[in-house]
């Protein structure tokens, strides 16, 4: 009786140290990789409450293991766009400018009749409404409605503005996203023009977006606190 308490006990602290560890995140936020640690730390810590013949660090040491690998896996993901793409993929836009791209939905085996349930729930009834809709890494659907959709939009006040569509992310803290540059239609020759005529090197850029208007916002690393 009093093993299975202290097992209980201590299987639980180590595992709210583990996902605290692992981050703040939502059962539906985590990534693939982060899924995949979760089910098998919830198998190690049933097993060794359950089973009191198997010693209890036949499920510490390898929990314990799990979670200094998946710390390490999301440490090389942040520094490398290239390993995070390996481990979580990268989004998905099933809907650019308006237009439903059917060869991106046949990619990630999404039917219409699933996406307009997704598009539903995000209040939106009508696809002609969406300007994007993006499936990201974590399988959850992203959707930027177009101007005349949104509430409280400039149309409501008789304001006419162009279509801004979607912010790409070029630069994120010193790493250049080859798929966003591709969308906005430059390439790594204009990238390093332009951060050469804001005399800043590509390794001093925490953030360089750009919008389908043309609008670009710089954040330089020593900007951010």
């Amino acid at each position: 009786m009093y093993t299975i308490f202290f097992r209980t006990v201590i299987t639980y602290l180590l595992l709210i140290g583990a996902m605290r560890l692992m981050g703040k995140r939502q059962l539906g936020d985590l990534e693939l990789s982060e899924l995949v640690i979760t089910m098998l730390l919830s198998e190690l810590a049933a097993a060794s409450i359950s089973d009191a013949s198997i010693p209890i660090f036949f499920s510490l040491i390898p929990i314990t293991l799990l979670v200094a690998f998946e710390v390490f896996i999301s440490f090389l993901s942040i520094k490398s766009r290239k390993i995070k793409k390996i481990i979580s993929g990268s989004p998905s836009i099933v809907i650019s400018k308006g237009k439903l791209c059917k060869s991106e939905m046949a990619k990630v085996r999404m039917s219409l009749d699933e996406l307009l349930s997704q598009l539903r729930l995000k209040d939106i009834s009508d696809v002609n409404d969406v300007e994007y809709a993006i499936l990201e890494e974590n399988g959850q659907i992203s959707v930027i409605p177009k101007m005349h959709a949104r509430n409280a939009t400039l149309g409501d006040l008789d304001v006419v503005q162009p279509e801004k569509g979607i912010v790409h992310t070029i630069v994120a803290d010193g790493q250049i996203s080859q798929f966003n540059l591709r969308l906005t239609g430059h390439d790594e020759t204009w990238l390093h023009g332009f951060l050469k005529k804001r005399g800043c090197k590509l390794s001093e850029v925490f953030l360089l977006s750009v919008d389908d208007a043309g609008n670009i916002n710089l954040i330089k690393n020593g900007e951010v606190k």
